[in-house]
């Protein structure tokens, strides 16, 4: 299945403060004072959270590169900074940020990808990176799959919205 993650641009919102408040108790469990971690988690639907995972490491699905064009920053040189001189200016989040993945289904190699146009058509101005799968190219075992689109805008809203319309019309074929 193809799959889409969002970074809002309203991070300060109270909606968040009890990820905030378990997060930084994961931290503290990890006691990690310094560097970079992730932590993944779910909003169920009575509202509570539940975390999947966390590491003192950086996050994979294209998260830092998220990052990078939600805040306008480059965020490994950042974090690069951060570890050698202990700097670290917190960016302002100007945009939404997103990632589609795209992944085929079954087995075999790429053998088309069917869509594209008509993204490119339909949301194409808020493409800031892309990965597209290319005929021949072996079926990923990796959970990103294929290829990617990543997508931004002001308005959180609006990224959803064409991250589904690029995993709901880009086909990645197998054969």
């Amino acid at each position: 299945m193809q799959w889409q993650v969002v970074l809002p641009r309203e991070v300060e919102s109270p909606i968040y403060d009890d990820i905030k408040q378990a997060a930084f108790k994961t931290l503290d469990a990890l006691g990690m004072n310094t560097g970079m971690s992730h932590l993944e988690w779910f909003r169920r639907q009575d509202g509570s959270i539940a975390i999947s995972e966390v590491a003192a490491r950086p996050p994979g699905a294209q998260i830092t590169t998220l990052i990078s064009r939600a805040n306008d920053f480059d965020c490994v040189a950042a974090w690069g900074r951060l570890m050698i001189f202990g700097e670290f200016p917190v960016p302002e989040r100007k945009y939404a940020v997103g990632a589609a993945f795209l992944r085929g289904q079954g087995t075999g190699k790429v053998r088309e990808v069917l869509g594209l146009e008509q993204v490119q058509r339909e949301v194409g101005h808020l493409i800031t990176d892309v990965k597209i799968p290319k005929p021949g190219q072996e079926k990923s075992l990796s959970y990103e799959g294929e290829g990617y689109i990543l997508l931004r805008h002001p308005e959180t809203a609006v990224v959803k919205e064409a991250l589904s319309r690029v995993v709901s019309t880009v086909r990645v074929v197998l054969g």
